[in-house]
């Protein structure tokens, strides 16, 4: 029976690993020259937490029961999503209930970790080593003694910690994290018994969001010979040695797999998404409150008795409308904003590439209680979304936790070799969500009633 190893590089864009720096990556040219590759539809919206949770699932956010990094209590106050907000069966609960070994390390929102038929260690948005981070508890000491546990888990605290920190120190704090990360990996490899394995590593999304402009030309904010214009691209190199050195310790029977969530992009700008829904009088804010600075948007600030909608999400924009308001005009409202908001122009006055999709033409349940009513694709997300309160205009640079010169886009990189894989070469883009069925049937078990996605014909 063959095994399964996932090494996910989050946020790995198909242009940068199927293309531009495809030569310099031996080992993923590899396993795309053994095996075969395609381009992933990610999720909407192609979010870190959403995507990795969909590969893994075979469903979409509506059925994962996540949408966003944060979430509303029954008491209205916000909290970061953790793995308690997922609300469907992941692979290796599927696979432990046939007696399958796991091992999953970093996966998001995999904190705090499960007790699961194998090994699990979270991944960001873990607050540390203390917690409860690590199963079983002996993984702990290992992560302990791999060196600097206060960014084993990520490059720095909070949820965009990273946008905060020079550019010196996020490569130094990248790579150390990365060592340590692999180190782990490969003592887990060697010493525990599984059938299935995934490792995601972060490092790639913290840089990309922060490096693009240092090497991309096209960029609107180009830096010109910037002294870190190769800074990313040595990561790749470093990550495909890295890779390199794992499938050394991998046996002729397992099946490797390279994937990411989502690609990245140059980003254009921001659009402030809730000064829009304000200024066209959809939201209407609480008496009082204080824009003299930037703060990150919540709905304690809005008066929710006269407000038809505000705003959401990053480099997507989620718009929720206010149903208790709009009662049985809730269809006129909801296509009288998709109109509008597919006319917003850039800051130059041209129009956008806009996309607006509504929740119940994308997802399984849209009546999930945090799902957005549409989701907002600004130029096809070279456009991202500002939902913050205290910006001026329509337009920005900088949201309050700071600023990123990449955003998400709609498509990642599937790569797949071993000795059981009949197909070669490039193949027809794939679905994020029919990853988890082929894993299930590489694997001989049964594909649950419940994930409808199909799986890749990519076995002999």
């Amino acid at each position: 029976m063959s095994k399964v190893f996932i090494f996910g590089i989050d946020g790995a864009p198909p242009e940068l690993i199927f293309g531009r720096w495809n030569n310099e990556l031996p080992n993923i040219k590899r396993l795309m020259d053994t095996g075969a590759y395609a381009k992933v539809n990610s999720t909407i919206p192609p979010s870190t937490i959403i995507a990795w949770n969909s590969m893994l699932s075979g469903k979409d956010a509506s059925q994962i029961g996540v949408f966003s990094y944060t979430y509303k209590d029954e008491d209205g106050n916000s909290r970061l999503a953790n793995s308690g907000s997922i609300k469907c069966k992941l692979l290796w609960d599927i696979l432990g209930e046939q007696d399958k070994k796991s091992i999953a390390l970093y996966v998001p929102l995999t904190f705090p970790v499960k007790q699961v038929n194998g090994c699990m260690v979270s991944g960001f948005l873990t607050p540390g080593v203390e917690s409860d981070c690590a199963y079983p508890e002996k993984i702990r000491e290992k992560i302990i003694s791999k060196g600097n546990p206060e960014i084993f888990f990520d490059v720095a605290v909070g949820l965009a910690g990273h946008k905060s920190l020079d550019i010196s120190t996020l490569l130094e704090r990248t790579y150390e994290m990365t060592d340590m990360q692999i180190e782990l990996l490969k003592d887990l490899l060697a010493n525990e018994s599984w059938d299935f394995f995934i490792s995601v590593m972060i490092g790639t999304d913290r840089l990309q969001h922060m490096l693009w402009r240092h090497f991309d030309d096209t960029h609107r904010r180009f830096i010109k010979d910037s002294p870190h214009k190769d800074a990313l691209k040595d990561y790749y190199i470093y990550l495909d040695k890295k890779l390199g050195e794992i499938m050394e310790l991998l046996d002729d029977d397992t099946i490797i797999i390279v994937a990411s969530d989502h690609g990245m992009f140059k980003q254009e700008g921001k659009i402030n998404i809730n000064n829009w829904l304000a200024k066209e009088g959809y939201l209407v804010l609480k008496e009082g409150i204080d824009l003299s600075e930037k703060k990150r948007f919540d709905t304690k600030f809005v008066d929710m008795d006269k407000t038809v909608a505000y705003g959401g999400g990053a480099y997507n924009a989620r718009v929720y409308i206010n149903r208790k308001v709009v009662g049985a005009d809730y269809n006129k409202v909801k296509k009288e904003l998709i109109k509008k908001l597919e006319n917003i122009p850039n800051d130059k006055g041209k129009k956008l590439d806009t996309k607006v999709y509504s929740s119940e033409d994308i997802y399984k349940d849209p009546s999930s209680r945090e799902c957005p009513d549409l989701i907002v694709y600004f130029d096809e997300l070279r456009w991202a979304s500002n939902p913050d309160l205290g910006q001026e205009g329509l337009y920005s640079w900088e949201s309050a936790v700071g600023a990123d010169n990449a955003g998400h886009s709609r498509q990642g990189c599937f790569i797949i070799s071993g000795k059981w894989v009949a197909c070669k070469g490039q193949i027809d883009d794939i679905d994020i969500k029919q990853v988890a069925p082929t894993i299930l049937r590489l694997l001989g078990l049964k594909i649950p009633d419940d994930i409808t996605a199909k799986p890749i014909e990519v076995t002999k």
